[in-house]
């Protein structure tokens, strides 16, 4: 089973499928599950350069409040993601559970960022690779665990957002580090995807 860090807004159980976390119960867990499923979506919006449907503007936030306070869960998620691309479709009707929804998720999602590609440009060999991409996962683990802890930082929009726009780089991150060395990616392909936009 592939890596997967939810930093408390969600957790999974024996299924695979959610439920509360430390944080949150399971009716808030579930809610932050279709946000973390709408904020994929995005990133594929963003990467094909499409923009993003009036739904995700106008409606997912009366939904997600439904199902934070007790809501048809099984209903909202049937509806965030017919509203999302037709891959996260395809990948919601092939997993079996909702954990292996976000990880199909993960492993199709690009991490490309001008925040951190920089980092990789002289990167020659997976020592030193190793070395970049646990420095960057650990300050960008931080981050995410000061961001989570602050209940006053998730209740700003812009701030809930950016937060799990990081959870998704983090996982994204981490999931590639695992490619590179497994070798089902070389260095230079991770340097070539990292440096593209830089």
């Amino acid at each position: 089973m592939c890596f997967l860090y939810m930093f408390d807004m969600l957790d999974f159980d024996g299924n695979g499928n959610v439920c509360a976390s430390n944080k949150y119960d399971l009716s808030h867990a579930r809610s932050n599950f279709l946000y973390l499923v709408s904020k994929y979506n995005q990133n594929y919006l963003q990467e094909n350069g499409l923009s993003c449907p009036a739904f995700f503007k106008e409606e997912l936030t009366g939904i997600l409040s439904n199902v934070a306070g007790g809501g048809d869960f099984e209903k909202a998620k049937k509806v965030v993601i017919s509203n999302c691309l037709p891959k996260v479709q395809l990948y919601a009707q092939t997993s079996k559970n909702e954990r292996e929804l976000i990880a199909k998720l993960n492993e199709n999602t690009s991490i490309k960022d001008e925040e951190f590609a920089h980092k990789f440009d002289k990167v020659v060999n997976s020592l030193q690779l190793s070395y970049v991409i646990t420095m960057i996962s650990g300050k960008l683990f931080e981050k995410v665990a000061l961001q989570t802890a602050n209940s006053d930082i998730l209740a700003d929009c812009k701030s809930r957002s950016k937060t799990f726009k990081d959870i998704i780089k983090y996982n994204g991150l981490v999931l590639f580090a695992d490619r590179v060395k497994e070798n089902l990616m070389s260095v230079q392909d991770f340097i070539n995807l990292m440096t593209s936009i830089a």
